[in-house]
């Protein structure tokens, strides 16, 4: 008989020189490393379709129509539902997740929307809607509009001084302006329009006038009478104010715990350039 000893030596030998190169090593622990995962994890591509999901269809076919489903619709939805698993597991097992930018986007601002729904919800305090109103006194302040009457005595007409004086004694007396046969200018502006329309200096005097009397300004070429009737605008108060503060308040905390959760997100990342 021959002697094969030696070519099963050879063999042998070539066997473990085999079994030594690195490939041979990453191949097998990887067959491993499968193995573990289909073991713990399960078959990647067996969906559970569970009471629990088959309620949340049901459920969202309610939302939807407004009735409960028949047999056929239910069956109909859970078929919908299990298409749509299977092509977004496919997707993501071809990471097209990652491909597209407004997936990427989507998946970005859940996860934005989970940190804001976290957060337990409050209302603010008045300390903290002072707080709020006084760092952010810009966006509900209005400037000032003054209402006012004006009656012009053109210094042109030697008698302009005694029909002012005049004019003024029936007014105090009770009478209507508009019966005293003068022309009356009025107007709803602000303190920059009065300056545009009658000079920075008869602005600035109507804005400081009292409330609701008839007094006595000038210009250069006229006498006046000048009543400020009304005045709007400014800062309204904290309570007039509270709906609007309560809700910039809550969407200024809102987005500060947003940005919170990105910034603690990010920190678990090393971003690595290479040219």
């Amino acid at each position: 008989m021959p002697d094969t000893s030696g070519s099963t030596t050879r063999s042998f030998a070539r066997l473990l020189r085999l079994l030594r190169e690195p490939v041979i090593h990453f191949l097998f622990i990887g067959a491993l490393l499968f193995l573990a995962h289909r073991l713990i994890v399960g078959d990647p591509r067996v969906v559970v379709v569970s009471a629990g999901l088959k309620a949340d269809v049901e459920r969202r076919f309610r939302d939807e129509t407004g009735r409960a489903p028949t047999e056929a619709e239910l069956t109909a939805a859970l078929d919908g539902w299990k298409r749509d698993e299977a092509l977004y597991r496919e997707a993501l097992r071809e990471e097209l997740d990652r491909q597209d930018a407004t997936v990427r986007t989507v998946l970005a601002d859940k996860l934005r929307a989970r940190a804001v729904q976290q957060m337990p919800a409050r209302e603010p305090t008045d300390a903290e809607l002072d707080a709020w109103l006084a760092s952010h006194r810009s966006r509900y302040e209005t400037p000032l509009r003054y209402t006012f009457e004006i009656v012009a005595f053109p210094k042109s007409d030697a008698a302009a001084e005694t029909q002012r004086s005049t004019y003024r004694l029936a007014l105090a007396d009770g009478a209507d302006p508009r019966t005293l046969g003068r022309p009356i200018v009025g107007g709803n502006l602000t303190r920059d329009n009065l300056a545009a329309k009658f000079g920075p200096a008869l602005a600035e005097s109507i804005c400081n006038l009292p409330f609701a009397a008839w007094q006595a300004q000038e210009t250069e070429d006229s006498l006046l009478l000048v009543r400020v009737n009304r005045i709007d605008g400014g800062l309204p108060g904290r309570e007039e104010l509270r709906p609007a503060l309560t809700a910039d308040w809550a969407a200024a905390r809102k987005k500060q715990a947003t940005d919170d959760f990105v910034e603690s997100v990010l920190a678990r990342y090393r971003f690595e350039e290479k040219p």
